[in-house]
């Protein structure tokens, strides 16, 4: 199972450095692929663990019910690391010359936050695969759970994104548009305290934090593009990495005192 999800992690770092190769940028879909590698990995691994009284030979081998959890997620962690660092390598070995085009701060800053926000993720299915016993609904619901994630954020961005002003536009005799020069409020856009609210939720997402930074942070690597960061999107540069630290934390404390209330006898 390991090397099947590593030749597949090498698989995406070839497609992912062709498609950079190509426009400069990357879809979100292939951060998504990756993380479906992730949960496809870790709830078959562990959901053999239970399947198999793997879990329960531990424990009555001495071994204490937070010594197994965490040692589980180490080595979960480890695995999917090393599948990024492949597939993060293959892209690139394809694509040497991109990392010149961005500023030292800004590409540490992004390899920092990414790199967190992949840990977030694999925490996020870690939990699901650890909790559930039965090893064929763990895998469905890790895979679910992260194309589920991934439309929540993605529809919340989208919402967001939306101006708050729009354009006034009369409609001419002739039957065409035509600009009248004012500016109207947008009914569609989202405002306090539900676009506050909106925010957090897309930042706490891995996924969230992943198309932001696929919008922000990408299209500086193409030299072509000069813009710089603006300031809010530099202040949730710096804070993006304390919301994966905060969810990690979180959802790892509160699966391991459920882990230890589980009976595997």
């Amino acid at each position: 199972l390991f090397w099947i999800a590593l030749v597949a992690s090498a698989i995406l770092g070839v497609a992912s450095g062709a498609r950079l190769k190509e426009s400069a940028m990357l879809d979100d879909m292939y951060v998504i692929f990756g993380f479906l590698i992730f949960a496809a990995f870790m709830s078959l691994m562990i959901g053999r663990e239970f399947s198999d009284g793997g879990f329960r030979n531990k424990i009555t081998s001495g071994y204490t019910k937070g010594k197994v959890f965490f040692s589980e997620y180490i080595l979960a962690l480890s695995a999917c690391l090393i599948f990024t660092l492949v597939t993060a390598g293959t892209i690139t070995l394809m694509n040497p010359s991109a990392y010149g085009n961005i500023l030292p701060e800004l590409l540490i800053k992004s390899i920092i936050g990414y790199l967190l926000l992949i840990v977030s993720m694999i925490t996020i299915i870690f939990v699901v695969s650890v909790l559930i016993s039965r090893k064929a609904v763990a895998a469905v619901l890790a895979l679910l759970l992260v194309i589920g994630l991934y439309l929540a954020a993605y529809e919340i961005d989208f919402a967001l994104s939306r101006p708050e002003f729009q354009k006034e536009m009369v409609q001419r005799e002739d039957g065409m548009w035509e600009l009248t020069g004012g500016t109207e409020k947008n009914p569609n856009y989202i405002d306090s305290p539900m676009r506050e609210n909106l925010t957090f939720i897309v930042n706490v997402i891995p996924i969230g934090q992943a198309i932001q930074y696929n919008e922000w942070v990408a299209p500086l690597f193409d030299p072509i593009n000069v813009r710089i960061l603006m300031g809010e999107e530099e202040k949730l540069l710096n804070t993006m990495p304390f919301y994966s630290l905060g969810t990690t934390i979180v959802l790892l404390a509160g699966a391991y005192v459920i882990f230890r209330k589980k009976d595997f006898k």
